[in-house]
């Protein structure tokens, strides 16, 4: 999707997902126009084409036009920037978005409609470090006994506030009926004023009183109800930076009160019951940083359905600290509750966990020995088929494609690469790399020993090079989980390299049972040089003739 916004002789063109084919002829037409600049910013993209990629170099660098780029993806800022491209890096995931830090108060707002979810926050959250306030409006008459209903379901101290009563954490206040609730000083204060939204207890006074004390050391819940009492002071607490958090209206019968709060814009999050009660949880926990980190991991096989449990914990922790540094996130309980409340922040995460170290040709001596394996099994084959797993930026998938077509063999090869990144698949199947990696490229080509010449298979520019388009056309790339998804075929050989060294052992079993029961037998597992079969594979699979990491299956 493409905007573009003209002032004279100027052009701002923003560009979000999905980017159409209309939208590439769009940009080539802008950069036709006659204006003397342009910036280009890409919102929430996290990888481009390559034909958007060469088009942006050859406005840039060949035809001299004055376009800056701005990013607001980490992941898309790193390829540009490998590939020589200048950019302008803004992050769109902030601590501040959450900031939860310092909440001191909870303040849920609703009427009676409502109970049913504070029963629900009450039985699955703890308030050990936190202050409860439940206000509701209750008739006149009615008789208090929430506390007794709320007490069932939790072991903390429930009870009506009183006036002149200090506020502590750990405990549960619930407003009476008949009178307005207020703090001052941190103490309750309530009156015996007129109603106000024709309501006693009001909502909308405590709001303003509750957020103009404790302001940002304040959450409030706004649940459902069908009066507006508590929405006419909403505002405040934007004023105050107090955080706003409403029910989804979904889960709502009466959703008046939900669905005009949304209408003002001044919340931080709608969220269903659920993930108000993991928020909660997140604000009142005080952990270790590893404690932290377990928690996320049970939190995002929960929430998002990843599962990165069995990967080991150290790459998990230099992956998380790097994720930290890089959007100036200093505070771990905070990085917790932005990754599991923000989907970008998920993402961003998600993509710095599964990234591999690659390169074209690297290491060189399997390559070579992979060599011997093919000229010797599969000359005479009519067909070879080939399983690149953990493919990641696919430049170890092209290196065999390469060296398939120097024997002769890529015409009769179907070679399939799979990630389960589903943004790495997209930057794989551009074969588009740094200039750099070109110059190693050829370094670990010539140990290979191959009569062929490299330059034969790449397009070279002063920024990048770009593998050839046969080379491109013979290798499909497409998203596959190595952690729980099937045997898709039965292959000759299946490279995966660098990849399992991340996983604990009952990890690799599974993937080792995967490669096992997707191989042909006699067919070739080629694995990094740190990895190596494991029990109880040892005896379904054999070494190699060429004593290296490459195993045949045989049993």
């Amino acid at each position: 999707m493409l905007k573009f916004f003209d002032s004279y002789k100027s052009c701002h063109i923003l560009i979000e997902l999905p980017i159409t084919n209309d939208d590439y002829e769009m940009l080539e037409s802008l950069f036709y126009r006659d204006y003397l600049s342009w910036s280009v910013e890409f919102g929430r993209v996290y990888s481009l084409k390559s034909d958007m990629i060469n088009l942006l170099y050859r406005e840039i660098y060949i035809n001299l036009k004055n376009i800056s780029i701005t990013t607001h993806r980490n992941k898309l800022n790193s390829y540009l920037y490998r590939r020589g491209f200048k950019t302008i890096f803004s992050s769109l995931i902030r601590e501040d978005v959450v900031d939860i830090k310092d909440i001191e108060v909870v303040l849920i707002g609703g009427s009676a409609d409502s109970s049913s979810k504070v029963v629900e926050i009450v039985k699955n959250t703890t308030f050990k470090n936190l202050a409860l306030v439940i206000v509701q409006h209750i008739k006149a008459d009615k008789k208090n006994i929430f506390d007794e209903v709320l007490q069932k379901y939790t072991k903390h101290k429930i009870s009506y506030a009183n006036d002149g009563m200090k506020i502590q954490k750990g405990h549960i206040y619930i407003a009476s009926n008949n009178k307005h609730l207020q703090v001052i000083d941190g103490y309750f204060h309530l009156s015996n004023e007129k109603d106000y939204n024709y309501s006693k207890p009001s909502i909308s006074i405590s709001y303003e009183s509750f957020s103009k004390y404790y302001q940002e050391k304040l959450l409030v819940i706004q649940e459902c109800g069908y009066a507006s009492d508590g929405v006419d002071k909403l505002k405040l607490l934007k004023k105050f930076n107090s955080k706003l958090i409403i029910q989804d209206k979904d889960e709502c019968e009466a959703k008046p009160m939900v669905t005009n709060a949304a209408l003002l814009k001044v919340h931080d999050y709608i969220l269903p019951l659920e993930d108000i009660i993991i928020y909660i949880n997140i604000l009142d926990k005080q952990m270790k940083k590893d404690e932290w980190i377990d928690y996320l991991l049970m939190m995002l096989n929960k929430k998002y359905n990843y599962n990165f449990n069995l990967y080991y914990r150290d790459m998990i922790n230099r992956r998380i600290d790097i994720f930290m540094s890089k959007h100036d996130i200093k505070n771990i309980k905070n990085m917790v509750a932005v990754v599991l409340f923000n989907r970008s922040a998920f993402k961003g995460l998600f993509l710095e966990i599964s990234i591999n170290v690659t390169e074209l040709f690297r290491e060189p001596i399997a390559f070579k020995k992979s060599v011997e394996i093919l000229q010797k099994h599969y000359r005479h084959t009519h067909n070879i088929k080939i399983w690149s797993a953990g493919c990641s930026s696919g430049e170890e998938t092209y290196s065999i494609a390469m060296i398939l077509d120097s024997l002769n063999l890529l015409e009769k090869s179907i070679i399939y690469a799979t990630d389960f990144n589903s943004v790495v698949i997209e930057e794989a199947k551009n074969g588009i790399y740094s200039n750099n990696s070109y110059e190693i490229a050829k370094s670990n080509f010539k140990k290979i020993g191959l009569n062929s010449n490299l330059d034969e298979y790449i397009t070279k520019n002063n920024h990048y090079i770009e593998i050839d388009g046969k080379i491109k056309d013979k290798t499909m790339f497409f998203q596959h989980n190595l952690i729980e998804d099937s045997s898709f075929n039965e292959f000759d050989i299946i490279i995966c390299k660098n990849v399992i060294i991340y996983f604990d052992k009952e990890l690799q079993t599974r993937v080792f049972k995967l490669f096992y029961d997707s191989l042909k037998f006699g067919g070739f597992l080629i694995l990094g040089e740190k990895e190596t079969i494991i029990e109880p594979f040892l005896k379904r699979f054999e070494q190699s003739e060429c004593n290296c990491n490459i195993f045949k299956k045989v049993n």
